[in-house]
């Protein structure tokens, strides 16, 4: 039986960031400004490709950070740290670069466990984590290994899940580090605007059954991704030390797009900005001195600035949400 699909409207806010991200400011918070990470460690999530390598490559060349890419495709990955190498030498005059991978599929949650295994078995520290990985408005009923909606199951179940896994080694990290050294960061969009209400369509979060435009399904996820932000917190109240911030990296060309059809695709094709561009959003969110604990659970925009969410993905939303995928990542502890 469908189940009706409810979606709060903000169209101040919305318009607000339609604007914001078609003439983004230019990045306030660049590379001379990054602190020098020594003897720190940061994953990147998704950090084989588009935004994600980005990151990666500024981390890499404008820092001393031991950065870790976590990605589903070996090859892929090792294709990506040969073209850092080659990028970050003649953009930065860097030759030895301190990058490190890990295989996991956030979309089998049988391979998480192992790819977290792999990852303690080899640090004694988490300093930041970019939950980067996502996939976006796939074809239609396409499913994730264990058969929830592939980009819930992706963008939300598989992140939750894996910071499960890192979270007693971030934490016991934060305590050493300042306040606001440790991060985490959760790659949103101003989709969000277009999600259901309170984040998730509770009735049918699969949606199975329930009508919906490709769109609101992604979404629906990228809305679980400023709640996963605004509860890490609330949920682990010990660690007084850490940030959460959750962004919309900006409209950007990146292999993100690739479902995209249509009038969709032209209109992203035309409004869109280099990748390069969207990484000062996810460093900023991840290194700026802005940032302090009192602005845990913030949203930032393109690129580089705090935003404004929905009303309703508020600290109860958050909760709720919380509870919900804790649920679901249960049986795989």
């Amino acid at each position: 039986m469908s189940s009706k699909l409810v979606i709060p409207r903000e169209y101040s806010k919305e318009i607000r960031a339609m604007v914001n991200g078609t003439f983004p400011s230019k990045p306030k918070f660049t590379e001379e400004q990054y602190p020098k990470l020594d003897g720190k460690v940061v994953i990147v999530t998704g950090g084989s490709s588009g935004l994600g390598l980005e990151v990666a490559k500024s981390l890499l060349g404008s820092t001393n950070a031991k950065v870790y890419i976590f990605a589903r495709d070996k090859a892929k990955i090792d294709k990506a740290i040969k073209k850092l190498q080659l990028e970050v030498a003649q953009e930065y005059n860097k030759k030895e670069l301190n990058v490190h991978s890990i295989v996991i599929d956030l979309s089998d949650l049988t391979t998480i466990k192992p790819a977290a295994e792999e990852f303690l078995s080899k640090e004694k520290r988490i300093d930041i984590i970019i939950h980067n990985a996502g996939v976006m408005t796939p074809p239609l009923g396409s499913k994730t290994k264990q058969g929830y909606e592939l980009q819930l199951g992706t963008n939300n179940i598989g992140p939750h899940l894996l910071q499960k896994f890192l979270d007693p080694l971030f934490i016991k990290t934060s305590k050493q580090n300042k306040p606001g050294e440790s991060r985490i960061v959760y790659v949103s969009a101003s989709a969000i605007f277009h999600a259901p209400k309170g984040g998730i369509h509770y009735a049918d979060p699969n949606f199975k059954s329930t009508k919906a435009e490709p769109f609101e399904i992604y979404a629906q996820s990228k809305a679980v991704n400023i709640l996963s932000a605004k509860y890490w917190t609330k949920a682990h109240p010990e660690a007084t030390n850490v940030v959460t911030v959750s962004l919309c990296p900006g409209f950007l060309k990146t292999e993100l797009q690739r479902h995209l059809v249509g009038f969709e695709a032209f209109m992203i094709n035309k409004l869109v900005h280099k990748a390069r561009l969207g990484a000062y959003t996810e460093l900023y969110a991840a290194l700026s001195p802005d940032l302090t604990r009192s602005k845990t659970g913030s949203y930032v925009e393109s690129f580089g600035k705090l935003g404004k969410d929905r009303s309703d993905l508020d600290v109860i939303a958050a909760k709720k949400a919380w509870e919900f995928l804790d649920q679901q990542v249960e049986p795989y502890l």
